[in-house]
């Protein structure tokens, strides 16, 4: 990884107070004054890089100060912009320098797009400034002559200066600066929120990067210590929001937002589609009915707020839900305390091709008075909102990057979430100074779940654990988490509002769950009087212990059965904002005569008890009775106090009273790798399956892989979350119990916007949380997770229990029906009979193949059917095993074959890892699963006739040998 670029390496030998610049018309502030500096000294050496600056921090200035430097140095200045608004708002600052006024400019924009007072020269890049929007040079990429014209610019040392570099990154424009990049140009690129949701990074096509070649940083405090701009009040007023619409309509919401994000669509894609679809046309009732409460909602929250603000900004995620907004809020009355109380507001609808306007209720033209009709100009809505005009604007996407209305002191994010780019800069329309009105802060309101991720996302970086944020924020240079940082510290009240946020999300999921989490006691079970119930005995903090021993006439030994209770508040399993209703007691048991072992979890201590006896383990009066000898006293304080036992979890061990503590002490610790290991992992495998609804789990249980994450019940989460902290314990005691491998294990989950408390699942334990939201990692992981499910060491758990038939979409299955399951069940059926003796321990199988049979494997080609059964059905499972398409196969295999040819062997072991083999299989289309299917029935059969063959064979030669005897 490239080292991040050293702003001040850049810079003249001068201090940061001793820089001072004009320019044009205008005195440059200390840090853009370094800034300019920097700039120019890129410019000077042709080196790429970034300028990353707070929204309201003058980039227009900057790019007027690079366009006069360009000029100075003798090097001609391609300015791009996204649109052509930010195009006039920075050539107008560039008319203020003489020197960028004085040269010869082109302009490369639409054809009916008028810039400035001049004659225009269009569509050239021989020019000394060339102001350009991205879209008018991606148009021309057809054109021979302009990409010659691009390598002229390249070659004459031409500097691309991208305005708002962030939404810059698409193919297309990609092309047209590696062009320039190519011939020798350079790139500088200028933004607040570098990042975006696809990850590209325009200066790419330079050979650098945003986040490893900075060119220099503004911070937010030190332009905020200028008065450029304003601190931001965070409003979060999801809780408000959902409120108003209700639960059943929240969950709707939600579900189709969750959706598209399964998708793979960007967070942005999802929220333009959530509340979208209940504002189309052809919509249902019950759509259009929860569209109504959207658009009552949204303008309750307005004129909650809307007393004290001079301008309010709303931000919708679709053209039909802010327009029906727009007329809606026309109607409302401005509410108590606003200057104008009483009066109907001042609304204007912003889209990129369309604007209307109402006032006093009704649509009006652009001018108040004037009949609608006219086509009103962006820029002359803005001039009009500027000068005090309106009093809400509402918009789509129109509103963003460039656009400055200072007056504007409340904005609201009327969507669901949105990714960390968009919602920096939406708040940006805010936070720009307005002196005339006295404004000292702007109201950036939040009615879908943004604020929260952002901040949950920041504060986990903050706090060093990345994996529980989403991975664009991971990727963030360190500069700009600061600004993050410090833009949230400047609102002392927003982490006591996340708190109530998430509050509110926990009470919420916990509504209407009344599934049993517990094991209900059967009525038929014999569990005895309540005489002969066991009592447990404390053995440790949170731990309690009871068991009997019993003769065996038979083998002439004593043998034990042991329970270990376990409380799982007091243990520390649960945290104190548990669900309350969650089972308090989990007890694990253990026969020492047939190995057997069983965990329940329990909502009493006294069910617990009533399950221990149903398993043999009853009360032993006389034993009870009976006291521990000072040899058994002394032998269990020394295993008390022997490693790795002493750990600080596990303390507060009681002194065994009688012989039934004593002894049950003894079972329990007398092993490194003992009993006590054994029903901790057989407590953990319960608990795992009772926060999962799955059954039989393996004890080396690796990922638990959540489905629709933010949908959890709070009891499913406060399980899988006591399951995180037993395991840690269980690995801290012992690491190497089980195979000789450590019991390391994973939360993991493909949905990017999964919420603070689920991440929280894995708090304060050493288990990794991690978000899987890149497709190319997805599909890397994709083998891996078809065998974790053919194992059955991973599980995937939804709202609702199980997700058998999602996870096995994502291993990339073919089908999930019972024919599907019945043809995979056939396949590791038929193996079995084909391999030469039982699956070893780990899941690895062989099959011998006679010199006859791997000689017409290895003499197969491709495309081209064997002719014996034996030979057809391995080579399905050699190309099962290779990439797609059947090739290359697999290198262990085909070697062994090949040293056996070469050694004339009478024969081959080829060995198979049978998880693997299950997984290519179910991965196959279901004509090709049919196809290996008959081939291995084929060779099953062969081999079972060839073996009967064979023994009868060996039996008659036996026979004949005894009779000759």
């Amino acid at each position: 990884m490239r080292p991040i670029s050293n702003p001040a390496d850049t810079l003249p030998q001068t201090s940061v107070s001793e820089l001072s610049r004009r320019i044009g018309d205008k005195q440059a502030e200390p840090y853009q004054a370094r800034i300019a500096a920097s700039v120019r000294e890129a410019i000077r050496r042709g080196r790429s890089g970034a300028v990353l600056a707070p929204t309201g921090s003058g980039k227009s200035l900057l790019a007027a100060g690079a366009a006069e430097d360009a000029i100075d140095i003798g090097k001609p200045i391609l300015v791009l912009h996204p649109d052509v608004s930010l195009l006039r708002q920075n050539y107008a600052q560039f008319q203020s320098v003489p020197a960028v006024k004085g040269a010869q400019t082109a302009f490369y924009v639409a054809k009916n797009e008028i810039i400035g007072e001049q004659p225009m020269v269009r569509n050239s890049l021989d020019a000394d400034v060339i102001p350009a929007t991205n879209m008018s040079l991606v148009n021309k990429l057809d054109d021979e002559e302009f990409l010659r014209s691009l390598d002229r610019f390249g070659k004459r040392g031409g500097v691309v200066l991208i305005d708002e570099g962030h939404k810059a990154a698409a193919e297309e424009l990609a092309r047209v600066l590696s062009r320039i990049a190519h011939a020798g140009g350079s790139g500088i690129v200028l933004t607040a929120t570098p990042f975006r949701t696809d990850g590209k990074d325009p200066l790419d096509a330079f050979g650098a990067s945003i986040e490893h070649d900075l060119i220099d940083v503004a911070s937010y405090d030190e332009v905020l210590a200028t008065g450029r701009t304003v601190p931001t009040r965070f409003d979060i007023a999801t809780g408000e929001f959902e409120a108003h619409l209700g639960a059943d309509a929240v969950r709707l919401i939600e579900s189709a937002f969750l959706a598209l994000l399964a998708e793979n669509k960007s967070v942005d894609q999802a929220s333009q589609q959530a509340f979208s679809r209940f504002f189309k046309e052809g919509a249902s009732e019950g759509d259009k009915a929860i569209a109504a409460l959207i658009v009552a909602a949204v303008t309750r929250i307005w004129a909650k707020r809307a007393a004290s603000a001079t301008l309010a900004m709303i931000h919708c995620d679709s053209v039909e839900f802010a327009k029906e907004l727009s007329g809606y809020l026309a109607q409302e009355g401005l509410p108590p305390g606003h200057v104008r109380e009483g009066e109907k507001p001042r609304v204007a609808f912003v889209v990129a091709g369309e604007i209307r306007v109402w006032r006093n209720g009704s649509e009006e033209g652009p001018k108040e008075g004037e009949e609608p009709g006219r086509k009103i100009k962006r820029d002359d809505l803005l001039g009009a909102a500027r000068a005090g005009g309106f009093d809400i604007l509402v918009n789509v996407n129109a509103l963003g990057v460039g656009t400055d209305v200072p007056q504007t002191d409340l904005n609201i994010l009327a969507c669901q979430e949105r990714s960390i780019g968009s919602v920096k800069q939406i708040s940006g329309r805010g936070e720009r100074a307005h002196k005339a009105s006295g404004k000292t802060h702007q109201v950036f309101v939040d009615v879908g779940n943004s604020v929260l991720r952002i901040f949950s996302d920041i504060d986990a970086m903050r706090r060093n654990d990345p994996e529980r944020c989403r991975r664009q924020v991971r990727g963030l240079a360190a500069p700009i988490r600061e600004q993050f940082e410090a833009w949230f510290d400047k609102d002392p009240s927003l982490r006591e509002q996340i708190e109530e946020r998430q509050r509110q999300i926990r009470v919420r999921m916990g509504e209407g769950d009344s599934e049993q989490y517990e094991d209900p006691l059967d009525p038929t079970m014999e569990i005895g009087d309540e005489d002969t119930l066991p009592v447990p005995k404390p053995f440790a903090a949170g731990l309690m212990t009871t068991g009997m021993r019993r003769y065996d006439s038979e083998t002439k030994k004593f043998s034990s059965r042991v329970a270990l209770f376990c409380d799982l508040k007091e243990f520390g399993l649960y945290d104190e904002e548990a669900a309350p209703d969650l089972p308090r007691w989990l007890v694990a048991t253990h026969d020492e005569r047939t190995g057997a072992q069983q965990a329940f979890l329990c909502k009493t201590q006294d069910v617990a008890r009533k399950y221990v006896a149903f398993v043999g383990i009853r009360h032993d009066g006389d034993y009870e009775s009976a006291s521990p000898t000072d040899k058994q006293r002394k032998f269990v304080t020394s295993l008390q106090q022997a490693r790795p036992l002493a750990l600080p979890w596990l303390t507060g061990f009681a002194a065994p009273a009688n012989a039934t503590q004593m002894s049950a002490a003894i079972d329990l610790l007398k092993d490194k790798a003992g009993l006590l290991a054994k029903l901790l992992n057989v407590a953990a495998v319960r608990l795992v399956e009772r926060a999962t609804g799955a059954h039989s789990l393996r004890p080396d249980l690796r990922s638990v892989v959540l489905d629709r994450p933010n949908q959890l019940t709070p009891q499913r989460r406060d399980l899988l979350a006591a399951y995180c902290r037993l395991r840690q314990r269980f690995a801290d005691l012992y690491p190497y119990a089980f195979g000789g491998k450590p019991t390391a294990f994973s939360v993991t989950t493909f949905d990017p916007s999964v919420l603070p408390e689920i991440k929280a699942i894995v708090a304060n334990t050493n288990v990794r949380f991690f978000i899987i939201d890149n497709p190319e990692k997805e599909e890397q992981l994709r083998p891996s997770l078809a065998e974790g499910l053919i194992k059955s060491s991973i599980v995937a758990v939804g709202p609702k229990g199980p997700s058998e038939q999602w996870i096995r979409q994502k291993a990339g299955f073919g089908r999930h029906d019972d024919a599907a399951r019945a043809r995979e069940q056939s396949f590791r059926e038929y193996l079995t009979e084909l391999a030469d003796g039982p699956v070893s321990k780990d899941q690895t199988l062989t099959i011998t193949l006679a010199r006859t049979e791997y000689l017409e494997i290895a003499a197969a080609k491709p495309g081209k059917e064997l002719i014996r059964a034996m030979p057809s059905a391995v080579m399905n499972l050699l190309l099962l095993l290779g990439e797609e398409g059947g090739m290359p196969l697999p290198g262990e295999q085909v070697e062994l074959i090949q040293d056996a040819i070469g050694k004339n062997r009478a024969d081959v072991v080829v060995p198979f890892s049978l998880p693997r083999l299950c997984a290519r299989y179910a991965q196959r289309q279901v004509p090709a699963q049919k196809k290996i299917l008959k081939d291995l029935e084929k060779a099953a059969t062969f081999k079972r006739n060839r073996d009967a063959y064979l023994q009868s064979q060996a039996s008659t030669a036996q026979r004949e040998q005894r009779l000759r005897a």
